[in-house]
């Protein structure tokens, strides 16, 4: 059984959309605007559940080390662990973050693409990353918890981390962003490679469109189809010079960050506009020649019996990224 916890950032107002298992009405989700510190105590009071963090990624760092080895006897558990301790050895002289837990990636022996390392001899080469948080969040358990590290029934992940393998392992795209656009604010990861390279926030949310719409007198069209705006002329100009302004100030903010010129997957509920989708593709296309992808929930992934909300994307890769006898499912 599992209570899993993502948060939604917002730097005035925190949020957390709660998802528990509960088996006879599957997953239910709800959102609770709630401090991190607060919903952690609430944790205290089902100890019998195991307690997954989906935490905003700024709040964690990222190292990457490319292992290139010429092993002639198997690998065993032991020189995994002995490598992960000298590559967070290394990460420790240029971070006071805390280690959390490791991820290898991309392996490869003799030229041909494995899933796993035990086993395995000869010329080896893969990715190691390791996933530190920062001290303030780290605080924030310890001071409940004690250790968090020592705590079975916690686990802290970076909130796009699943997202970004799956990305990765199913579309088989190395290079590209994603573009969170959430209520008060926009974030951007950038990957380069298959690795984390940049994450960056901005105070542009939807709250933001809302407010230009608002400005405008045409509120009432924000999910009116193209048939209705087509009814009335003036109403039409203004949705698409609201929308051309926003997106083109999405735009500059990407370009001023110099991450532009691949593909972008959108997560975010303003998918549901859309005229929103074909202005912002139609832009982004025409200035840096690729393309924005809404990331929806598609059909290989399981939803657990319910349809889910665009926001929920994060968390349903997350738990299909188990096998189903163990997504804590009874």
């Amino acid at each position: 059984m599992f209570y899993l916890w993502q948060e939604q950032y917002d730097a005035k107002y925190s949020k957390f959309r709660w998802i528990k298992e509960q088996k006879d009405f599957w997953l239910q989700s709800y959102f609770l605007y709630e401090s991190l510190e607060s919903i952690i105590q609430q944790t205290l009071q089902y100890p019998k559940y195991q307690h997954v963090f989906l935490l905003d990624d700024q709040r964690f760092h990222f190292f990457h080390f490319e292992i290139k080895k010429q092993v002639d006897i198997p690998i065993t558990l032991k020189d995994i662990q002995t490598l992960i301790l000298q590559k967070t050895f290394e990460a420790n002289q240029q971070t006071k973050e805390v280690f959390l837990f490791s991820v290898f990636d991309d392996i490869f022996i003799d030229g041909n693409p494995q899933k796993f390392l035990i086993g395995k001899k000869w010329e080896i080469h893969c990715t190691l990353t390791l996933i530190y948080a920062n001290r303030a969040t780290i605080l924030a358990f310890n001071d409940v918890y004690g250790d968090i590290r020592n705590q079975k029934k916690i686990k802290l992940i970076p909130k796009h981390f699943y997202t970004v393998e799956y990305l990765k392992k199913h579309i088989n795209l190395r290079d590209f962003l994603i573009l969170d656009i959430e209520d008060s604010m926009a974030q951007v990861l950038q990957i380069n490679d298959g690795q984390y390279q940049i994450i960056e926030s901005i105070n542009f949310g939807i709250n933001a469109l809302m407010q230009m719409y608002k400005d405008a007198w045409i509120s009432k069209y924000r999910y009116k189809n193209m048939e209705e705006i087509e009814k009335n002329v003036l109403a039409k100009n203004l949705v698409i010079q609201t929308l051309e302004f926003y997106v083109n100030m999405l735009c500059k903010w990407l370009s001023d960050l110099k991450i532009l010129g691949t593909t972008v997957f959108l997560i975010s509920p303003i998918m549901k506009n859309v005229h929103f989708i074909d202005i912002f593709n139609q832009t982004y296309r025409k200035n840096f020649i690729s393309y924005i992808v809404p990331l929806h929930i598609s059909p290989d992934l399981d939803t657990f019996s319910k349809q889910r909300e665009i926001e929920d994307i994060d968390a349903i890769i997350y738990l299909n990224s188990f096998p189903p006898e163990k997504r804590g499912l009874e």
